[in-house]
C-alpha cells in the first residue's frame, strides 16, 4: 500500500510539468482479473494522454514510475536516437529460475543481447530470405491444396486454421529443417501441439497466475525456479537441437540452427568473448524456441486479420487479386522473390491490416541510465518504465485521418510517412528480427489463396 500511495510518484512527474495519471496498481490489477489485456488498458491509458491535450503523461504502477509518450519524435528518441538509454522491460520480469526462458534473445539483456542478435541478423538478411523463398513458395501451393480439401468438407472453413498450419510448416522448415506437414493433415500434427501448449497452457488457473507471480514476487519465483515453459516443449526443441548437432556434418551452414550454433561457439564457448557455465545443447534449445514462438503466432494473425479486412471490402479484395494475376501472367504463371517485390497494392494492404489489427500491441523500454527526457523538465531514473502504446497510435487521428475506417491508399507513398506513428514491428536496434519474413509470408500467403479464391464474410462473424 505504501508503493500504490507513496507521494513521491506523483510528484516527480508533476515537479517536471508532467500530466500525473496517478498509481493505477489496483485499476491495472481489476482489469487484468476481467480478462481486459494489456494492450487495450494501455491503449485506454494513451487515449486520456490525447483527451488532456498532453504529448506524454506519467503513472505508477506497482512501484515502478511510468511514462506513456504520445509524440512520434519522443517515440523516435526512445527507440532509435537515445536507444542506449533503454533496454527492453523484459528485465523487471525474473527469469533466473527458468533457464529457457531466460537465454532466449527476447529475454536477453545488455551486452550478452547485443552480440546474440547481430550474429542472429545474419540468418534475416535480405539474401538469406531470397533462399527461403522456394520454400515458402512450395508452401503456398500446398496451403491451396490443402484449403480446396477443406472446401470440399465445409461450406464454411476457419481459415485462422489454414494460416496457423501454412506458419508452422514455413517456420519447422526454415527454422528448424524439419519437414512438419502441417498443411497434409486435418487435424493438428505434433509440432502444432508443442507450438501451441505454451499458450494453451494458461487456460488452465494453475498455470495463469505464473506470469503475474514472477512478475510480483521475483525473489520467491527465483527461489522456487517457477518456470513458464513446460518441459514437454522444452525436451522438443532438446530433441531438435540433439539431432541437428549430431548430423550437421556434410549439410548446409546457412541454416538457422547453424547460425545458433556458431553463435554459441563464438560467444560462449571455449574460445568465446565471456565466461559461461551455460551448456551448449541447452542454449542452443533456449535460442531454438526462442525464435520460433514469437514467429509464427503473430505472422498467422497477421495473415488471418488480412483474409478478415479482405472479406469485409471485396472492392480491395478485386484490386489485389488484379495485382497478383497481373504478377503471375508477367512471370510466366508463376512467382520470383524479384516479382512479388515489385507488388505494391498488396503491400499497401498488408500495412494498412498491420495498422488496424496489430499482432503486437506494446512496445516496452526500461531506463538504464538517466535520461534527459528532451523538451521537457524530466530526467528518467534508472528502472523507469516507457510503455508505448502501438494501437493508440495506429488510432489516433492526429497522425491517421478516419483511423476506424480501412484505407490502403493511406499508404500509397509507402511507411516512410508514417514517421514512428506506425510501429508494427518497433523501429530502431531492437525492432523485429524477422519482419522481412513475416512480410514474405503473408504476401505469398495472400498470393497463392487470392490467385484461387475468393474470400466472402460467413452470415455469422464476431467483428473483432
Amino acid at each position: 500500500m505504501y508503493l500504490i500511495q507513496n507521494p513521491k510518484s506523483r510528484e516527480y512527474y508533476k515537479s517536471a510539468g508532467i500530466l500525473d495519471l496517478g498509481d493505477v496498481s489496483i485499476n491495472y490489477v481489476n482489469n487484468f482479473s476481467r480478462q481486459i489485456s494489456s494492450t487495450t488498458y494501455w491503449m485506454e491509458m494513451y487515449n486520456r494522454v490525447k483527451e488532456a491535450g498532453a504529448s506524454l503523461a506519467g503513472c505508477g504502477l506497482a512501484g515502478h514510475d511510468i511514462l506513456i509518450p504520445r509524440s512520434p519524435a519522443l517515440i523516435k528518441s526512445i527507440l532509435v536516437k537515445d536507444a542506449s538509454h533503454f533496454d527492453r522491460v523484459g528485465n523487471l520480469l525474473s527469469l533466473k529460475g527458468d533457464y529457457i526462458a531466460s537465454k532466449t534473445l527476447l529475454c536477453l539483456q545488455g551486452e550478452d543481447w547485443t552480440k546474440t542478435r547481430a550474429k542472429f541478423e545474419a540468418a534475416f538478411t535480405p539474401s538469406k530470405i531470397r533462399r527461403n523463398f522456394v520454400q515458402v513458395d512450395k508452401l503456398g501451393k500446398e496451403l491451396v491444396q490443402y484449403l480446396n480439401r477443406e472446401v470440399e468438407k465445409e461450406a464454411q472453413i476457419n481459415f485462422g486454421q489454414a494460416a496457423l498450419k501454412f506458419t508452422t510448416d514455413v517456420t519447422g522448415s526454415t527454422m528448424l529443417n524439419l519437414d512438419t506437414g502441417s498443411l497434409r493433415t486435418r487435424g493438428p500434427t505434433r509440432f502444432e501441439e508443442i507450438l501451441d501448449k505454451l499458450f494453451s497452457s494458461f487456460d488452465n488457473f494453475a498455470n495463469w497466475w505464473k506470469p503475474g507471480f514472477i512478475q510480483w514476487f521475483p525473489r520467491i519465483a527465483t527461489y522456487f525456479k517457477v518456470t513458464l515453459v513446460d518441459e514437454e516443449i522444452v525436451e522438443f526443441y532438446r530433441n531438435v537441437a540433439q539431432f541437428e548437432m549430431n548430423n550437421e556434418k556434410g549439410r548446409d551452414r546457412n541454416n538457422f540452427v547453424s547460425v545458433v550454433r556458431s553463435t554459441w561457439e563464438e560467444l560462449y564457448g571455449n574460445r568465446g568473448l565471456y565466461d559461461s557455465s551455460d551448456h551448449e545443447e541447452e542454449w542452443i534449445t533456449a535460442n531454438l524456441f526462442g525464435m520460433v514462438l514469437p514467429g509464427y503466432k503473430t505472422t498467422e494473425t497477421l495473415i488471418a486479420m488480412c483474409a478478415y479486412v479482405l472479406a469485409l471490402h471485396q472492392d480491395v479484395q478485386d484490386k489485389v487479386r488484379d495485382e497478383i494475376n497481373a504478377t503471375f501472367e508477367s512471370n510466366q504463371d508463376d512467382l520470383d522473390f524479384a516479382a512479388v517485390n515489385r507488388m505494391t497494392y498488396i503491400d499497401m494492404v498488408i500495412n494498412e491490416t498491420l495498422r488496424m489489427y496489430s499482432p503486437i500491441g506494446l512496445v516496452g523500454r526500461v531506463c538504464k541510465k538517466e535520461y534527459p527526457v528532451p523538451d521537457t523538465n524530466l530526467v528518467l531514473k534508472v528502472g523507469d518504465v516507457i510503455i508505448i502504446s502501438l494501437y493508440g497510435l495506429h488510432y489516433d487521428e492526429e497522425y491517421h485521418e478516419n483511423p476506424e475506417i480501412f484505407d490502403p491508399e493511406r499508404f500509397s507513398s509507402g511507411v516512410k510517412n508514417k514517421d514512428f506513428s506506425f510501429l508494427p514491428f518497433t523501429q530502431g536496434p531492437r525492432n523485429c528480427i524477422g519482419s522481412r519474413m513475416a512480410m514474405l509470408e503473408t504476401k505469398m500467403a495472400l498470393c497463392y489463396v487470392l490467385r484461387n479464391f475468393k474470400l466472402t464474410r460467413p452470415q455469422k462473424l464476431s467483428f473483432p
